[in-house]
């Protein structure tokens, strides 16, 4: 059993020190690294439009040429918008071009909803 005032690790004095402070341990680094070495993947706005007519979701990017999808869920649908979108902006980039931007968007037709997906390479 220890005695409250017996010395702990904590208390013992750091012979090498000019002023024999005790010695303090220093925390662990427990916050989250300000920088990171590795290169942030570069990210696009993708606009989505999309309806659903008798159980079929179609769905088609506002801002880039050429991509447009039918699929039976919404999940499905937007998957292979993404996927699309991410093949072609990456192939644009591979090749130093730039994507097919449409600018303005296309607009909305009726009954569309519009979703904003922002898309990691």
């Amino acid at each position: 059993m220890l005695n409250p005032s017996d010395p702990t690790p904590e208390d013992q004095v750091d012979e090498t020190s000019p002023t024999n402070r005790p010695a303090t341990k220093q925390p662990p680094n427990a916050g989250l690294p300000v920088e990171s070495a590795a290169p942030t993947p570069p990210a696009f706005g993708c606009i989505v439009y999309f309806a659903c007519d008798d159980g079929v979701f179609r769905g088609r990017v506002a801002n880039l040429a050429e991509i447009e999808v039918s699929a039976s869920s919404q999940r499905e649908m937007l998957g292979q918008i993404v996927a699309r979108f991410k093949s072609s902006v990456a192939d644009s980039l591979d090749k130093g071009e730039t994507p097919a931007w449409i600018v303005p968007p296309a607009e909305k037709r009726p009954g569309e909803t519009k979703l904003f997906l922002p898309v990691h390479l």
